[in-house]
């Protein structure tokens, strides 16, 4: 039995980023135990993994290779290519981007500027712990019943 309609009504929706809750729990754990100091590959992995698509994990991967399969009931999947997550991204990277070791050697008499160290440093844990409230509030999560009503389908 496949949905009415899943191509037309799927096929923008399937290049956006589209993970598990379990894959962005995993994340954001490995994310508690890094050091913004000394971590900041390890970090930027860990946001590409949950940033950026596998489309093995994609609620679309199993409908499109075999058309009987329906979204799974129980699965929560989230949409990381909504407005807030990407901002989120876009200001973590953004604070992993200033150099550490040039703004810790910086005159303490100069008030800091917007790129230092200080700054970055608050803005990617602010960032993070929004990006958590996010997801534990379901912002951008799709479960069976949330996924059909969004694209229209029909299960036959």
């Amino acid at each position: 039995m496949p949905y009415c309609n899943f191509e037309e009504n799927t096929k923008l929706h399937q290049l956006k980023v589209w993970h598990t809750i379990t894959t962005i729990r995993v994340a954001l754990e490995k994310l508690d135990k890094l050091s913004f100091l000394n971590n900041r590959r390890e970090i930027r992995l860990v946001l590409n993994s949950i940033s950026a698509n596998d489309s093995r994990y994609s609620p679309f991967y199993n409908i499109a290779c075999c058309p009987s399969n329906r979204f799974n009931e129980g699965l929560i999947c989230y949409n990381m290519t909504s407005g807030n997550y990407m901002e989120i991204f876009n200001s973590l990277y953004k604070a992993l981007s200033v150099d550490a070791l040039a703004s810790t050697e910086i005159n303490r008499e100069v008030p800091a500027c917007k790129d230092s160290y200080d700054a970055a440093l608050e803005s990617y844990f602010a960032n993070l712990l929004r990006l958590k409230k996010d997801i534990h509030a379901g912002v951008g999560a799709y479960d069976r019943d949330s996924f059909e009503e969004l694209f229209s389908l029909t299960w036959k």
